[in-house]
């Protein structure tokens, strides 16, 4: 865990950076899914007082990546198959509507942005180098966000895509997820240069049902292993 410097940092700040610290740790996995957080133990490992440290896991609790068990801490909250299916149920309505918003004031400065994040990715994939993949997965998605000139609607789909990018993360290192991600992009770069907004919708649509039906899979494969790893030891 990241120790944090508390030299000239107001309160504010280092709540922020507290809080920042610990939701990447639980978004990239490296804090996984059913571990326990407790606010003595990691303010003594942060180097910080505990004050930051329980205000900003009020506001990851409040966020839904955690919940809390009285007199004992916090839980890192792990999804379930039909969490899954929620939050890409969810997505799907709010991005449709964040590529309407995006479709009628994207920039052409915005869709070179695009391009050079595809050509980017390409020379990735095709080197089999997937190290800052899931940047690039990110920052695509976030230059539709941003075209909409709409705060409110950047935050919203940023917390919805934030939440399953732990499980995008893991796909992301496979070959054969890191082509269909890459290749879901290409469409829905296409249809915006090609000014066709039905298009823009289905290509949206068939990358977030294969987001969704790759990261179920892999959730699968996961217990499996874990069942056959438990059997194994027994």
């Amino acid at each position: 865990m990241k120790v944090l410097k508390t030299t000239r940092r107001n309160e504010d700040t280092l709540v922020e950076q507290v809080y920042q610290t610990l939701r990447n740790e639980i978004i990239t996995g490296r804090i996984s899914g059913g571990s326990r957080l407790v606010e003595s133990a990691l303010a003594e490992e942060m180097k910080v007082s505990r004050t930051p440290v329980r205000e900003a896991l009020h506001r990851l609790a409040v966020e839904g990546f955690l919940y809390s068990i009285p007199r004992a801490g916090y839980i890192v909250e792990e999804m379930s198959d039909y969490d899954i299916v929620d939050l890409f149920t969810i997505r799907l309505e709010i991005e449709l509507l964040a590529a309407k918003l995006a479709y009628e004031k994207i920039t052409p400065v915005e869709l070179e942005r695009m391009e050079l994040n595809l050509k980017m990715t390409d020379e990735k994939v095709e080197s089999g180098h997937t190290e800052g993949l899931t940047e690039l997965d990110v920052a695509f998605h976030n230059i539709i966000y941003k075209a909409t000139r709409s705060k409110t609607m950047v935050h919203i789909c940023q917390s919805l895509s934030d939440h399953s990018l732990k499980y995008r993360i893991s796909l992301i290192h496979i070959p054969e997820f890191a082509r269909k991600t890459r290749d879901g992009h290409y469409e829905i770069f296409r249809a915006f240069v090609a000014r066709d907004f039905p298009r823009v919708e289905e290509a949206i649509k068939n990358h977030l049902q294969l987001a969704k039906e790759d990261i179920l899979k892999i959730i699968e494969r996961n217990r499996d292993e874990a069942f056959f790893s438990s059997a194994e030891s027994l």
